[in-house]
């Protein structure tokens, strides 16, 4: 990861957005790239209406709009944060500048959000689209050493494995504790005592098989349920800082860009999500 892009619009989530990013990149010593697109009106092309402010003086709106929110957040506006307007529709605007080596971070709502509403449609497309990890922001606690807790979910894909080496990273950088997790299920209402020892046995064999293979130092943990399910609750119970999870499962249909356990927690998780992109798409 060589930059932290995060998304303004001005919304409290985007705020919650902009400090998770920098306090999380002063710790990777990677630069922040604060930006926000503007795009006209669609009722500036009726005839009668005020005439258009040019390209260049909504370029500069924006930037100064965007500086002023970064001071207000966070006092000052910080060397390593460089600020940057966009022209066109939010996402778009976003995706287009983006590498494989961004890390976009987004609030979980953006200021045009209803109530109840717990995905923004422009995270929900750069999600399902970005060429690079993109977090989910719920809070502002970053991952750090002393009580930083990563939770990578684990399902036998190859975008489970891709999440691991990316949190793994992550917590190298910032010092936080690393834990797979892999949550399996009898599929069945009763099971026979023997087979469930037998499955609960291979479960822990088959996570810490998982970590070992990681070079580093990562916890592991199994448990019983479905997986959405309890990767939410043990993000919860352990005040997890982050869940990583790969975009796509080995469950996903085809042309489903998000799987179903990422697209519930992105929606659902108590905690901050990152979600990371498959090596390649052949969707794309």
């Amino acid at each position: 990861m060589d930059e932290f892009v995060v998304g303004l619009d001005g919304s409290e989530e985007s705020e919650l957005a902009l400090r998770w990013a920098v306090a999380v990149a002063s710790l990777a010593d990677v630069p922040v790239r604060a930006v926000e697109a503007w795009e006209y009106p669609k009722l500036s092309v009726v005839p009668g209406t005020a005439p258009l402010v040019s390209p260049a003086e909504m370029d500069e709106r924006t930037a100064t709009d965007v500086r002023d929110l970064v001071t207000k957040v966070l006092g000052v506006v910080p060397r390593s944060l460089s600020i940057e307007a966009l022209r066109g529709p939010a996402a778009a605007a976003i995706l287009q500048t983006l590498t494989t080596d961004s890390v976009l971070v987004l609030g979980s709502r953006g200021r045009g959000g209803f109530t109840g509403l717990l995905l923004g449609s422009v995270s929900r497309e750069c999600l399902e689209y970005a060429p690079c990890p993109v977090v989910i922001v719920r809070h502002d606690r970053p991952p750090v050493e002393r009580d930083g807790v990563i939770l990578v979910g684990k399902d036998g894909s190859d975008g489970a494995a891709k999440a691991l080496d990316w949190a793994v990273t992550l917590g190298q950088m910032t010092g936080a504790r690393v834990a797979a997790v892999y949550a399996w299920d009898a599929g069945v209402s009763e099971v026979n005592p023997r087979l469930h020892k037998r499955l609960r046995a291979e479960a822990q064999s088959s996570v810490e098989g998982w970590v070992s293979g990681s070079g580093a130092e990562v916890g592991s943990i199994e448990v019983e349920g479905e997986a959405r399910a309890k990767l939410a609750e043990l993000a919860g119970r352990l005040d997890a800082k982050l869940v990583v999870v790969g975009r796509r499962g080995t469950s996903r249909l085809r042309g489903l860009r998000t799987g179903g356990v990422t697209s519930y927690l992105v929606s659902n998780s108590p905690t901050t999500v990152a979600v990371i992109p498959p090596v390649t798409d052949d969707t794309a």
